[in-house]
This record gives C-alpha cells, sequence and structure tokens, in this order.
C-alpha cells in the first residue's frame, strides 16, 4: 500500500470515528487500582475547559467512578466499543442509589497510547467531537465519573465517562475565621458556603458547634443556628478552650468538622 492509501485509510477510519463517537484513549489500568492519574487527568482538563467558558465544576462522585469502570470492564471483556454492551446505564444507576434527572456517557478506546499522552490524546479526541464536546461542556449535567479498563490481548484500553444531573449530594464547607480573647472571654468566628454546582446547588442553611476544654470530650453546645460568632465568657483561668464548626447544607447534606481553633486563658 502507497503512504498515500495509508493516508486515505487513516482519514477513513478516523472520520468513521468521529460519526460513531468511538475514540482512542487512555493508558492500562490495572484492577482494582483506584482512581488513576489518568482518569484525574481528564476530569481536571474537563473542568479547566468549563471554567474557561463560565461554566461551574463537574463533581467526581465515587458511584459514578464504580459503575464507569464496571461499564469499561465489560467493554474490555468483549473487546467492543458499544454503550449498550456494558448494560442499560440508567438501571446501574438506580442500582447504585444515585439518583438524577438525565444521564449521559462518552466511550472510548486506544492501542496506540500510554499514560499522560493517552489521556491528551482523549481528551484531543472528545474535543474533536460535537457530541461528546456537548456532553462535556453541558449546562445541566453537575457530577461525574471515569473508568478505564485494560484488555491485554490486544493492547487495548476501554474507557467509559458518565455523567448525571443529580440532587445536591455534595458536603459543604465550614471554617473557623477568628479567635480572640479579652480578659477572660474569647470570642470565635466562623464562615460557611455550599459547594456550587451547575444545577441543583441546595444553598447553605445553618451550623453545628462544638467546643472542649483543654485536650476533653467534645460536647455540642450549638446546633442548626445560623450565627456566626459566639463568645464564652469569664472563662477559668490555666485552660485551653476550643470549638469547632460543621456546616449543613438545605439539602441536609452535613460537612466534616472544621480545624479546631484553642484559645488559652492564663
Amino acid at each position: 500500500m502507497t503512504s498515500s492509501a495509508r493516508r486515505r485509510g487513516l482519514f477513513a477510519a478516523l472520520t468513521a470515528a468521529l460519526l460513531f463517537g468511538f475514540f482512542s484513549v487512555s493508558s492500562p489500568a490495572p484492577a482494582n487500582a483506584g482512581i488513576t492519574s489518568t482518569e484525574r487527568a481528564v476530569i481536571k482538563w474537563i473542568n479547566a475547559d468549563r471554567e474557561a467558558r463560565g461554566l461551574r465544576a463537574l463533581r467526581p462522585w465515587t458511584g459514578l467512578y464504580d459503575i464507569a469502570e464496571m461499564r469499561a470492564k465489560r467493554m474490555a471483556a468483549a473487546n467492543v466499543m458499544s454503550h449498550t454492551i456494558s448494560g442499560n446505564l440508567g438501571s446501574q444507576l438506580t442500582g447504585y442509589g444515585v439518583r438524577y434527572y438525565s444521564k449521559g456517557e462518552n466511550i472510548a478506546y486506544t492501542s496506540r497510547y500510554t499514560g499522560l499522552d493517552a489521556a491528551k490524546h482523549i481528551y484531543r479526541m472528545w474535543k474533536a467531537s460535537s457530541i461528546h464536546w456537548a456532553q462535556m461542556m453541558s449546562r445541566k449535567f453537575n457530577y461525574v465519573g471515569v473508568g478505564l479498563s485494560y484488555r491485554s490481548s490486544n493492547n487495548r484500553t476501554f474507557a467509559a465517562l458518565v455523567f448525571t444531573e443529580s440532587p445536591d449530594h455534595t458536603r459543604p464547607n465550614a471554617w473557623i475565621t477568628g479567635a480572640s480573647r479579652s480578659g477572660r472571654d474569647i470570642t470565635w468566628t466562623w464562615r460557611g458556603t455550599d459547594v456550587p454546582l451547575q444545577t441543583h446547588t441546595s444553598g447553605f442553611r445553618d451550623f453545628d458547634i462544638q467546643y472542649r476544654v483543654d485536650g476533653g470530650s467534645w460536647n455540642l453546645v450549638r446546633n442548626n443556628i445560623t450565627a456566626t460568632t459566639l463568645t464564652a465568657r469569664d472563662r477559668a483561668g490555666g485552660h485551653t478552650y476550643s470549638i469547632r464548626v460543621r456546616g449543613r447544607d438545605k439539602a441536609g447534606n452535613v460537612g466534616v468538622w472544621s480545624a479546631a481553633s484553642q484559645v488559652a486563658v492564663p
């Protein structure tokens, strides 16, 4: 075959890939490896491009990673690139307890690249397809997961990228912003925020406050409050006093406790 014929053949193969949505991707992913650096890179680039277009980041979701990995493994086992060979996506989402209003999936495979070069290649290819680009730049999806699976018999790595538009289940953030002492009185301040999603951000609601003396047990002293300051008056000398806070959003998601803020009273 002449070099010209080879070029025409490669062009025809690429055109078919663009029409049917099947692309080359990714490096071999060992079983049960967790989220790989290649997978993280794909999500990072998606979100960088979303930010550049004024869109919110897609939030990674462990459930979607699990589903995407399962779907990639099924394609690799069958050596077939297909949205249907991996099973019914809606049923799988329901089975994993993923609530959603809408869903989407990009799929891919490669036998040409490994490591970071593979991640760059998949992203360039998906960006070249209006269908796949639209999914990644969606104005309704808010969560995402990606999975990769390697088939050693033909050196192919299969990939699945799963999107959902789902209710807000992301934990809000809360942190201490200040602590001061005036004589034996101690005042703390704090703030909180809900993590903004592309859609369905529930909004921040309130705080819980825990307090302790020296290294003792934490005790809940306030819950479900909207105040952002607390003054503990006339504390006994020779001790340290600490608080920590956590937030809650309007969907009922509860954040983790903040780092403690400690003040000593001499």
